[in-house]
């Protein structure tokens, strides 16, 4: 599967996760160094990139995530195994030992056909928010479905969603988009809102 690796490296960290993720993949990919603040905003810079490309997957890689050896090949299998898969995420908190269809919210693979009928991410949330929540919502009423990959886990450096390594504290974000976003996901499901960014 022809399958684009964007990179996300907005922010001072090193780049020596990244680089060792991309060694560890497992299988073969094209990539994407992303500098852009916000993550909606880098996320749809991959977008943009990939719609240019004759790609059947999108990857992202944070700057704050390891993970584990053959994560590409893993995620693959798992978005062309699991049942009507949209999407595939990097557990982080702990191991899935069944095939559940749950928000997800890190270092995603999306198929085309998702970013074909979905689009982009909601850049009304700027710089940070609940917008994987956002997009996994919009995914389910597209037909598909997210799950996190099965007998894997990746390590999370650093609290998700404190500090203010970016000059934001990402929970006073997500306090601040959350009316939004749940003000968004009762227009998507009763049409009133295009699911399609």
């Amino acid at each position: 599967m022809n399958t684009l690796v964007c990179c996300l490296t907005y922010g001072n960290r090193p780049l020596d996760i990244i680089y060792n993720n991309l060694e560890q993949s497992g299988f073969p990919f094209n990539v994407k160094f992303i500098n852009v603040e916000g993550i909606s905003n880098a996320l749809n810079e991959g977008i943009y990139t990939f719609k240019e490309g004759n790609y059947e997957a999108i990857t992202f890689l944070a700057n704050d995530i390891e993970e584990p050896k053959d994560w590409l090949l893993k995620k693959l299998i798992a978005l062309k195994n699991y049942d009507n898969a949209g999407i595939i995420g990097s557990p982080i908190d702990h191991k899935r030992y069944a095939i559940q269809n749950e928000h997800t919210i890190s270092n995603w693979i999306i198929k085309k056909e998702v970013i074909d009928k979905v689009g982009l991410f909601n850049e009304s949330m700027f710089p940070y928010g609940p917008i994987d929540l956002d997009y996994c919502e919009r995914v389910w009423i597209a037909g598909f479905k997210t799950y996190y990959a099965m007998d894997y886990l990746a390590t999370h450096i650093g609290s998700h969603a404190e500090g203010n390594e970016y000059g934001y504290n990402k929970q006073e974000m997500v306090n601040k988009y959350w009316g939004d976003y749940m003000n968004n996901i009762k227009e998507y499901k009763n049409g009133s809102k295009s699911i399609k960014i």
